[in-house]
């Protein structure tokens, strides 16, 4: 696996989790990819990838944290969308504000499994795992949180979209039944 010092490269939609870790004083970042061979190591910490990749989309990491909070109430440990239209969300298992905060991507996972000595075991869609020293009881509440937001956010830019035919150089157009968004 490559360890990137220098350039940090943003995360994607095929990223399945942003593992954060502390070895003796320093930060070491995984980044999991949706092929293996993808994945890499950096010595930014989980925060700082995380933060630079949303500054790619315009917004801050504590930016979107703040929204999340605001449209959701959830307070502690609350989901984002980098990107929603790519479906780039993503759930921490810690503080956020932490720097060694570990994120996953609520997109790629199957399922959770509950592990011994309270530890969680995510299986990802593309059948890749990991293992966590998080409860499968705070997992499966960031999983179902996640599930929340994104139907809370889904119905908020559906009332801005019903409002869009006002707007000239709007290219978005309503979602009609059976029919998702598109960009046109």
């Amino acid at each position: 696996m490559e360890t990137l010092q220098e350039r940090l490269t943003e995360i994607s939609p095929s990223t399945l989790a942003v593992i954060g870790e502390r070895e003796e004083g320093d930060y070491l970042t995984k980044v999991m990819e949706y092929d293996e061979e993808d994945d890499y190591e950096t010595t930014h910490s989980a925060q700082k990838v995380m933060d630079i990749t949303c500054r790619e989309f315009g917004i801050s990491l504590r930016g979107l944290i703040e929204g999340s909070r605001m449209l959701t109430g959830i307070t502690h440990k609350p989901p984002i969308a980098i990107d929603r239209m790519s479906g780039m969300y993503f759930f921490p298992v810690e503080s956020p504000l932490r720097k060694s905060c570990s994120w996953i991507a609520h997109s790629h996972v199957q399922q959770a499994e509950k592990l011994e000595r309270n530890r969680s075991k995510i299986i990802f869609k593309n059948n890749r795992t990991i293992t966590l020293d998080i409860s499968y009881a705070t997992i499966i509440n960031q999983i179902y949180r996640t599930a929340q937001y994104r139907y809370l956010l889904g119905n908020k830019m559906e009332d801005v979209l019903q409002l869009s035919h006002y707007v000239a150089e709007s290219g978005w157009k309503r979602k009609e039944p059976g029919i998702k968004n598109r960009h046109m």
